[in-house]
């Protein structure tokens, strides 16, 4: 029995992923990957052509479940209470995929080659959607870039923030509270002049 082309590839995107956010794009090994996927390296080229490739793949295999994640916030109801519901779905979708945050910042971390690119390709798309909905006013990106780092920040830094909370930073009740948090500022964005 043969086994499914699309399972295969997305076992080796979800190693990959991991691979990524552990070590980085330049560090990680397509053997680990394959491992990981339960592949042989030469499949992952096969299907990918190559580390980059598959690196691609992964980031814009994330992007698009974080853009159908946002958009699915972004169309229900009216527009009251929308930065609320982008920024509950931002968070619920790190909360449930805390390696994209990491692979994200090793990438800047490392400045690889395509950092800028990636970021680019990365971020556009979100920034044209953000505007669309809230505007081009200098306060409206502030606080865009604000609520984005009360978000992404939480999980970037989980293990000082246990710490300094004292709680295990990932725990459904510390989550929640984050969570209500984070909802709360950006019922500011509502507030702001388009």
């Amino acid at each position: 029995m043969t086994e499914d082309v699309d399972d295969v590839k997305q076992r080796i995107i979800a190693a990959g992923r991991t691979e990524f956010a552990r070590s980085g794009l330049e560090a990680s090994s397509v053997r680990a990957i394959g491992d990981g996927a339960g592949v042989t390296p030469a499949m992952i080229n096969y299907y990918f052509g190559g580390k980059r490739a598959l690196y691609e793949a992964v980031v814009a295999e994330a992007q698009g479940r974080l853009f159908e994640r946002i958009g699915a916030a972004m169309s229900e109801g009216d527009g009251a209470g929308l930065a609320a519901r982008v920024a509950g779905a931002y968070f619920d979708f790190l909360s449930e995929d805390q390696e994209l945050q990491r692979l994200l910042m090793r990438e800047v971390m490392d400045q690889g080659e395509g950092t800028r690119d990636l970021a680019q390709r990365f971020v556009g798309p979100l920034r044209a959607l953000f505007e669309a909905h809230f505007g081009r006013k200098e306060e409206a990106r502030q606080l865009a870039v604000s609520l984005f780092g009360a978000v992404a920040g939480y999980f970037l830094y989980a293990p000082v923030l246990g710490a300094f909370l004292d709680v295990d930073p990932f725990s459904p009740d510390a989550l929640a509270r984050r969570r209500r948090h984070v909802v709360s500022l950006a019922t500011l964005f509502e507030e702001l002049p388009r």
